[in-house]
């Protein structure tokens, strides 16, 4: 039990490692901590060590009980910060919006490595448009690593696109957002054509909620998660309706996708007129990224 007097940085660090490996392996624990004392203190690891007979404030110590009731609630430590990682920039996260993952990041990076050597002129005249943005860490890493281009992000959330706005205006990148529904064609006659489209759509199947960990579907907006088992591919049709209308002639499109349904995503790419089509496996060796050009595109 703690008093408002006397905890030391080291005592807190412990006890709040102690509380939460019932949820959390020894590991993620000790690193979750890390994490909450480092936002606590202002301090990283190594000052906290230096420092580590400090005393608590009466408001830290407030603040370390509530987040430590939250954790043992479930909440995922990104929304008790606040904020999550991803591509070395920090976004503000709530469950509004899904929290940033590393494959994500290699979303990006693919889509970095490609255009890595265009010119600024061409760059110029380069339009991107990030569907579902969410928190808009697609659209503002790109545009971050592209200055040059032109970007938009759009969400059916409302409440996600005012996040994915507050970040945009924390990392001073100018993004357009635009609420839009991707389902409904009708929605998305108001944007322009775009020389890349990217998704990280909703992928996984309702059959699947069983072997998710509690803390994500507790937390996690579930309209940026799941899709129906009779139609897993729901989202990625959509979008490639939507190329029709909207992606430049030599135009690419890049999607993140389930493991077992990136064979699908390449399917419907080849019916749809898309070439050089690859299929990218993350960090873990899953299938997790395609992309492909639009060569027959009349736009």
């Amino acid at each position: 039990m703690f008093y408002f007097w006397n905890v030391r940085i080291k005592e807190a660090y412990h006890h709040l490692q102690q509380s939460l490996q019932p949820l959390y392996e020894n590991r993620e624990a000790s690193n979750i901590a890390d994490l909450i004392m480092e936002d606590i203190t202002g301090w990283d690891r190594s000052k906290r060590v230096i420092h580590h007979d400090a005393e608590l404030s009466e408001e830290q110590l407030l603040q370390l009980m509530v987040d430590k009731e939250e954790l043992l609630h479930g909440r995922p430590t990104q929304y008790v910060l606040g904020h999550a990682w991803f591509c070395d920039m920090r976004f503000q996260v709530d469950e509004h919006v899904l929290i940033p993952r590393p494959e994500t990041e290699e979303l990006v990076m693919t889509v970095r490595r490609l255009y890595a050597d265009m010119s600024k002129e061409d760059q110029r005249r380069i339009k991107l448009i990030d569907i579902g943005t969410g928190s808009g860490c697609i659209a503002i890493a790109l545009k971050k690593y592209f200055p040059e281009w032109e970007v938009w992000g759009v969400d059916q959330s409302k409440k996600a696109l005012d996040v994915a706005k507050k970040n945009a205006l924390l990392l001073d990148t100018a993004i357009n957002f635009a609420q839009t529904d991707i389902l409904t064609e009708s929605k998305s006659d108001h944007l322009p054509a775009f020389d890349i489209i990217i998704s990280n759509p909703p992928y996984i199947p309702l059959e699947d909620k069983s072997e998710m960990a509690g803390h994500v579907l507790d937390h996690e907006p579930h309209m940026a998660l799941f899709v129906t088992n009779e139609d897993p591919l729901q989202f990625y049709k959509a979008i490639v309706a939507f190329s029709d209308h909207h992606l430049l002639r030599g135009g690419m499109i890049f999607f993140e996708t389930h493991e077992h349904h990136a064979k699908g995503v390449v399917d419907l790419l080849e019916e749809n007129g898309f070439e050089n089509i690859v299929t990218k496996k993350d960090f873990q060796g899953k299938d997790r990224i395609v992309h492909g050009r639009r060569m027959g595109a009349s736009l």
